[in-house]
C-alpha cells in the first residue's frame, strides 16, 4: 500500500479521536441579570472532543448514501438475527419527556432548553437562558419531571472569556398553565470552562459534578445537595483517563451514573494508544464503582473496577472489533447495578482504490450488554448495518437506559456534518429498544443539531 495513502487514511480516521487545541481563557463582562462576573479566567484540563451527533466539526467530502437496516438480536450471546417488527409502543418505563439544549442565534449564539414529548416530538416548553448566558449541560432525575441545567456566559468577541458556572433547577408540569419553571440553585460557581460529567441523582436530591480547573489540575468529583447547595462529598485524582479523558468523546451527562438507590456512582476510564509499528489504535476502557458512604478522597483508590474491555483498530486493513471502545462513548451501569450497557461499532475492510476515503464501506453499529456477574461476555441487544465512508464515518451512541437495562434509548447517524441542517443520510435517528421490539422516535427538525439531551 502506498505510504501516502496510508497516512491519509490514518489521519482521516484518527481525526475523530484527536483532541482539539487548548482554548485560552476569554473575558466576558457580565453574568445572568447583567451583574459583573467575579473572578479570573480558567483553562480547561483538556480540550473536549465532541461526538458527531452533538456538535459536528468535520465536513463531509461527499454525501454518502446511507442504507440502514435494523435487526434485533435476541438476548443470546451468539446474536441470532430476526426481522425488525413494525413500530409499537415501547415498554420498560421510557420517560415521556426529555429536555435538550438547542443552539439559537447567528454569529453570537446561545443554547435554550426545549422540553419535548419523547414519542410524538410535540413541544411542551421552551426555556430561554437568563440574560447574558447560555445553557451548557442538562441532566435528569428519574421522575420525568425534574432536571438540572448549567449555564455559562455567552462569549462576545473580542476579549478574553472568564469561565463561570451557574446552576438551575428545571421542573416541568405538563397540562398546567406553567409547564416549565426555572429556579436558580445555591450550588456554587465553580468557574470551570468545561465539565467532564454532570449527573442528577435518581431522587433529584443530589448533583454529581466532575471537572478540573485546568489542564494540569487534578480531576475532581463532587456531590452537592440540590436543595441547599452544600458540598456533601469530594474526591480527586491525577489519573487523566477518568470520565472519558484519555480516549473517548466524553458525553457529559452519561459519564456518571447513579446506582444502588443513589448510594453509589459509576464512572468510566478511557485510554488510547497508537502502535506505529503495527499501525494499530488500542483503546482500553474500564467502568468503576464508587461507594458514596465509604471513606477516603482518592477517586481511583476508593473505587473498584467492575468491568473492562479493550478494542483494536487496524488502519492497514481498516478493520476493528465490535466493542464499546471503538465509539468513544460512555458505558453505563444500570441503576440496579447488575448490567453494563454501551454502544459499539466495527468497520469492514476498505477498498484498495485510490479514492478509498470516500467510497462507502460496511459498518456494524450495535448496543452491547454485559452482566456484572459475567463481565467478559457481551450480549448483543441490537445492531445496524450501515454504508458510509471512512472520511465521513457513522456514529452510534447510548443515551438512556432504564434501571435494569431492559429498555434503551439509542442514537445513530450516517456521518458528521458541520451545521444545523445535515443532509438526510447524516441526520440522527433515535430509537427505543425494549422487550424485543423496536420503535423509531419522531425526529423534530432542530434535534439534528443539539448540545445536550437528558431523559
Amino acid at each position: 500500500m502506498n505510504a501516502e495513502v496510508e497516512d491519509q487514511i490514518r489521519a482521516a480516521i484518527r481525526a475523530k479521536a484527536e483532541t482539539l487545541r487548548e482554548v485560552q481563557p476569554l473575558r466576558l463582562p457580565s453574568e445572568p441579570g447583567g451583574q459583573p462576573g467575579p473572578g479570573s479566567g480558567t483553562q480547561p484540563r483538556r480540550a473536549r472532543r465532541l461526538r458527531p451527533w452533538i456538535v459536528p466539526v468535520t465536513a463531509a467530502a461527499a454525501v454518502i448514501a446511507l442504507a440502514i437496516s435494523l435487526v434485533l438480536v435476541r438476548d443470546i450471546p451468539n446474536g441470532r438475527v430476526v426481522s425488525p417488527p413494525r413500530p409499537t409502543p415501547a415498554s420498560g418505563g421510557v420517560p415521556r419527556y426529555y429536555a435538550a439544549l438547542i443552539p439559537q442565534g447567528k454569529g453570537i449564539t446561545w443554547n435554550e432548553v426545549i422540553v419535548n414529548d419523547t414519542f410524538t416530538g410535540a413541544r411542551l416548553a421552551t426555556v430561554k437562558p437568563p440574560h447574558g448566558s447560555t445553557f451548557t449541560v442538562v441532566t435528569a432525575a428519574a421522575d420525568d419531571r425534574t432536571f438540572v441545567v448549567t449555564a455559562a456566559p455567552i462569549y462576545k468577541p473580542p476579549g478574553a472569556y472568564v469561565a463561570h458556572s451557574w446552576w438551575y433547577l428545571l421542573r416541568i408540569a405538563p397540562g398546567t398553565s406553567s409547564p416549565a419553571r426555572l429556579t436558580r440553585l445555591a450550588i456554587p460557581d465553580l468557574r470551570v470552562l468545561n465539565f467532564d460529567a454532570v449527573a442528577l441523582s435518581s431522587s433529584g436530591r443530589e448533583l454529581a459534578v466532575g471537572f478540573a480547573q485546568s489542564m494540569s489540575s487534578p480531576v475532581q468529583l463532587r456531590i452537592y445537595s440540590v436543595t441547599t447547595g452544600k458540598l456533601e462529598r469530594a474526591w480527586s485524582t491525577r489519573d487523566k483517563t477518568v470520565l472519558g479523558g484519555g480516549g473517548g468523546w466524553p458525553g457529559t451527562n452519561t459519564a456518571l451514573t447513579w446506582v444502588d438507590d443513589d448510594r453509589a456512582l459509576a464512572f468510566s476510564t478511557q485510554s488510547r494508544g497508537f502502535d506505529r509499528g503495527k499501525d494499530e489504535d488500542v483503546t482500553h476502557e474500564t467502568l468503576r464503582l464508587l461507594d458514596k458512604s465509604a471513606g477516603g478522597s482518592d477517586l481511583i483508590a476508593d473505587s473498584r473496577v467492575i468491568w473492562s474491555a479493550q478494542s483494536v483498530t487496524i488502519y492497514r486493513s481498516g478493520s476493528s472489533q465490535l466493542s464499546c471502545g471503538t465509539t468513544g462513548g460512555n458505558p453505563m451501569l444500570t441503576a440496579d447495578g447488575k448490567t453494563i450497557v454501551c454502544a459499539a461499532a466495527k468497520n469492514a475492510n476498505p477498498p484498495t482504490s485510490a479514492n478509498r476515503l470516500i467510497v462507502p464501506v460496511r459498518w456494524t453499529l450495535a448496543w452491547l450488554a454485559y452482566s456484572t456477574s459475567s463481565p467478559t461476555v457481551a450480549r448483543t441487544v441490537a445492531q445496524f448495518s450501515v454504508e458510509a465512508s471512512l472520511l465521513n464515518p457513522p456514529g452510534v451512541d447510548l443515551l438512556w437506559t432504564d434501571s435494569s437495562g431492559g429498555t434503551l434509548i439509542g442514537m445513530s447517524n450516517g456521518g458528521s456534518f458541520p451545521g444545523p441542517n445535515p443532509p438526510p443520510p447524516d441526520r440522527s435517528r433515535w430509537v427505543v429498544i425494549a422487550d424485543g421490539k423496536f420503535r423509531q422516535l419522531t425526529t423534530v427538525p432542530d434535534m439534528n443539531y443539539i448540545v445536550s439531551i437528558a431523559w
